[in-house]
């Protein structure tokens, strides 16, 4: 038997079959004091005809996605009547409090217009490439009940889903170009996405996190900032996975279908429009959101499709997320992983720096669904630009294997601030540091003189001289291998003045 959802949504569909025509004028008619940040802020246009009570009140659609739903038939199959939203049930009828909506339908020729206070736009930080958000009420089909009763580790998955698709268009609004008028919005320029993706489809929203461990839910809750990796949908479309392996590949993510600004021609957009078309009504949509960008201590989940384009994931500084602090270039990649980056905090390990250290940071990267981590080749650039300011030389790449620092090769580019760390195939801890020039101590030995100092182990060390500070001849050199003192001689120093330096060349 299927779950009670799959029953509530076939009984609602049929009810609505008696839309409900409405239309609104221009203007910010309906607004939710909690849709501020990066959901839907305001209703600005909406043409009917909806569906049938409680799915005909575009205002819904504001704020964020909805984690909790009353379910008036629960009682019906056993379980509850509060439910929370999961990628195997979705938002259906009331709130927990039976007086907020939660979803509208669109029925064929209507249309909802939304406005962001904050802009959407295309930025590649956006994990995937993915700039927008559009959540409704599709689900994944699976086995047995899918009330909060059921046990997410054992619930099957058992391919496809319910989807109806509905098309979006994405504007910036008013341009000021000739023929707009900031008053109608059909006088803007739209993109529309003809060809997909598509409102009411992949993702399934899923609004809190499951402890397989103790096979119980979490009140900790998802992120809907946050996209699911679109190449992981006909893994899900297959079928064979339970739902805690599904909620595991989304990675954190609420789900939502997601959208590419690029495409569009936009860099950024102000307004987006759901339509039900002929062929593409009778969805629902419950909310819209801005993707965020990744941040240092974000994780996503990566797949082959993902390694075999040589794609890149940008990693912002928290709390700043215009500054990129790691790029992580994934060239290969044999399985499925969840990889990030975070700052690399062990004090221990910080304290064994030999030198200045300009970024530390820790590349997690493991298996998934019970594997283990398959092979893959990436690259780590870290940006050292904001504080450093040289041509790279005194520059250095270290990697922690848990007891000791070592050397590891490593390409800077000047004009970028950036170093970047290549071929890799497993995570662990880098380090960029920025090497002091070891201090003289000279003193007589013999006829000549000797120069005392701290090396930097791993470095050629070579003593130079020079009688006029034009030109400058090797005297001795070596490469110690530690930090440990040492000492240079010149045994047949000149009869003249002279002046003497060390020149530290990086292997």
């Amino acid at each position: 038997m299927r779950a009670s959802s799959a029953f509530v949504k076939r009984w609602r569909l049929a009810g609505a079959a008696g839309a409900v025509a409405l239309a609104w004028g221009w203007g910010a008619w309906a607004q939710n004091p909690m849709a501020a940040g990066p959901f839907a802020a305001a209703v600005v246009a909406a043409e009917g005809p909806f569906g049938a009570p409680p799915y005909d009140d575009p205002a819904s659609v504001l704020g964020m996605p909805s984690t909790d739903f009353y379910d008036p038939w629960g009682g019906l199959f056993g379980g509850t009547t509060m439910r929370r939203v999961k990628l195997v049930e979705p938002a259906h009828d009331f709130d927990p409090s039976q007086t907020r909506k939660l979803v509208t339908t669109l029925g064929e020729g209507s249309l909802i217009i939304v406005r962001f206070e904050q802009p959407i736009t295309d930025d590649p930080a956006h994990p995937y490439g993915l700039d927008l958000l559009v959540f409704g009420n599709a689900w994944f089909a699976s086995s047995g009940f899918a009330d909060d009763s059921a046990d997410m580790n054992t619930l099957m998955l058992i391919g496809g889903g319910f989807a109806e698709p509905m098309k979006v268009s994405v504007s910036p609004g008013c341009t000021g170009k000739p023929g707009e008028d900031a008053a109608d919005w059909r006088t803007w320029a739209w993109y529309c996405y003809e060809n997909g993706p598509y409102a009411d489809t992949a993702f399934p929203t899923h609004a809190y996190r499951w402890n397989r461990a103790d096979s119980t839910w979490s009140r900790e809750g998802m992120d809907f900032t946050k996209p699911v990796n679109p190449v992981l949908g006909p893994m899900f479309e297959s079928g064979g996975l339970s739902a805690a392996d599904a909620i595991d590949l989304y990675a954190g993510s609420g789900g939502g279908t997601g959208f590419d600004l690029a495409e569009s021609g936009f860099a950024l957009v102000h307004y987006v429009k759901v339509e039900g078309q002929a062929g593409f009504d009778g969805g629902e949509i419950d909310a819209f959101s801005c993707v965020r960008p990744t941040v240092l201590g974000d994780s996503l989940c990566l797949a082959p499709a993902n390694g075999n384009v040589g794609s890149v994931f940008h990693f912002q500084e928290p709390g700043n997320p215009a500054r990129n602090v790691v790029r992580l270039e994934l060239s290969a990649l044999a399985g499925i992983v969840v990889a990030g980056v975070a700052r690399f905090e062990d004090p221990s390990a910080l304290a064994a720096l030999p030198c200045r250290r300009f970024e530390a940071v820790d590349f997690k990267v493991a298996g998934v669904l019970g594997s283990d981590v398959p092979t893959f080749d990436a690259a780590l650039v870290i940006n050292v630009g904001p504080w450093y300011v040289g041509g790279g030389a005194d520059l250095d790449a270290l990697a922690w294997d848990g007891a000791s620092w070592t050397r590891m090769p490593f390409e800077f580019d000047a004009g970028a601030g950036t170093v970047r760390l290549a071929g890799l195939g497993a995570g662990g801890a880098f380090a960029v540091v920025q090497i002091s020039p070891p201090r003289l101590a000279i003193q007589a030995a013999g006829t000549g003189f000797g120069f005392q100092f701290l090396p930097v182990g791993g470095w050629r060390h070579t003593l130079e001289r020079t009688v006029d500070c034009g030109s400058w001849s090797s005297v001795a050199s070596l490469t110690p291998t530690n930090g440990e003192p040492v000492a240079l001689s010149d045994a047949a120093p000149l009869g003249t003045r002279a002046w003497y330096r060390l020149r530290l060349t990086r292997p």
